[in-house]
């Protein structure tokens, strides 16, 4: 009687065992359809294995939510963590190592759509899965989070991340808004001074703290497109608020609008600068998207718009 009860709760045990081994074979292939920010759609093999980020703020994101990477496109020179650094390097965001990123055969590609949608051919070219994002707007941002999450197979975690970032934004919208605070967000890069306008990083924060853009009837036509002005009408239009952005490198940003702008006899007239309200924005938070930092940023600014 022993022996078969022994034989039997042995064959128990190798039955349990071996359900337990499918339904982890069944999960860790299991296939969802993932749409990115701009409606393409893909079939994807959930967690993937090989994952190819292609900024820093994205591998940052998909870190937050669970997700682990192979490669990882960063500019050189900065401290970053160790879950970028001891990744395979795939080159910088804005030149990519195309020859080594497709021989890493990644499950998916994971980019910047204002970046990475000229990549998009060889991507394709080589059978490569991919989403592009949009992350300027913080709405934005939390939907690639999502995203993100789905890919990663953590939802929840994602979620959970998703509430904590809400909750920190709100806080700071109620107790730093200032409705009826006018401003004007400038960007120079090396080529001449454009606006920052609605659909710009620098817009969406300015928007939740309440401030009104005095030039809001402009948006952008494309990612990246920013019009040009003349500063005799930004002048005209007596603002309170002025935010500097610039892409160039580090310790060279106030030399860009000192040439442009601040030489100019117009410039002194202004209420902005006559107040000393001229505020020259971080890169981290406000060139490409802060990610998982947006809290950071609006917090950054609401400070700065209510210090005196």
């Amino acid at each position: 009687m022993r022996k078969f009860l022994g034989g039997v709760f042995c064959f128990c045990v190798l039955l349990l065992v071996g359900c337990g081994c499918s339904m982890t074979n069944e999960k860790a292939h299991m296939t969802v359809a993932v749409t990115d920010s701009f409606g393409q759609e893909i079939h994807l093999s959930v967690p993937p294995k090989r994952v190819v980020v292609l900024t820093s703020t994205l591998a940052e994101m998909y870190h937050a939510v669970g997700g682990e990477m192979t490669g990882v496109a960063y500019l050189p020179g900065r401290v970053y963590p160790d879950y970028i650094t001891h990744t395979e390097y795939v080159g910088v965001p804005y030149a990519l190592d195309v020859e080594k990123l497709v021989a890493m055969k990644p499950d998916i590609v994971l980019g910047m759509n204002a970046l990475h949608s000229r990549f998009v051919p060889v991507l394709k070219q080589n059978g490569i899965p991919f989403l592009l994002f949009d992350i300027a707007r913080y709405e934005d941002m939390k939907k690639s989070l999502q995203i993100m999450a789905t890919v990663a197979d953590k939802k929840e975690k994602g979620k959970q991340l998703i509430a904590e970032m809400d909750r920190h934004m709100e806080e700071t919208e109620k107790k730093y808004k200032r409705p009826g605070m006018t401003y004007a967000a400038i960007h120079g890069t090396g080529q001449g001074l454009f606006l920052e306008v609605k659909g710009s990083i620098v817009c969406d924060v300015a928007d939740r703290l309440g401030l009104s853009d005095v030039f809001g009837e402009l948006s952008m036509k494309d990612i990246g497109d920013k019009p040009s002005f003349s500063i005799e009408e930004l002048a005209m239009r007596n603002l309170d608020v002025i935010f500097l952005t610039t892409m160039v490198h580090r310790g060279q940003e106030e030399d860009i609008f000192k040439k442009n702008l601040m030489t100019q006899p117009a410039w002194q007239t202004m209420k902005a600068v006559k107040n000393g309200r001229v505020y020259l924005l971080p890169q981290k938070f406000f060139l490409s998207g802060p990610g998982i930092d947006y809290p950071k940023a609006l917090e950054y600014m609401a400070e700065k718009i209510t210090e005196k």
